[in-house]
């Protein structure tokens, strides 16, 4: 009986998990609200590429600084 107990326990902690991560993933990629940006930048739209893109330009050189 024990050792039953312990396998649905054990069954029951994975679901957890496998729920957790499906729920986190889902609260990741909920729509957020759009920050207005006024003035000269009003028309141009920035996605997650850009911002990508600008974090490897930055840290390009990162590996070759500490030599």
């Amino acid at each position: 009986m024990s050792q039953y107990v312990l396998l649905r326990i054990q069954s029951l902690q994975e679901e957890l998990e496998s729920l957790k991560k499906i729920v986190s993933s889902q609260l990741l990629h909920t729509s957020r609200k759009k920050t207005s940006i006024k003035g000269l930048w009003k028309d141009f739209e920035i996605h997650d590429e850009d911002f990508t893109d600008a974090r490897m330009a930055i840290f390009k050189d990162a590996n070759n600084w500490q030599e």
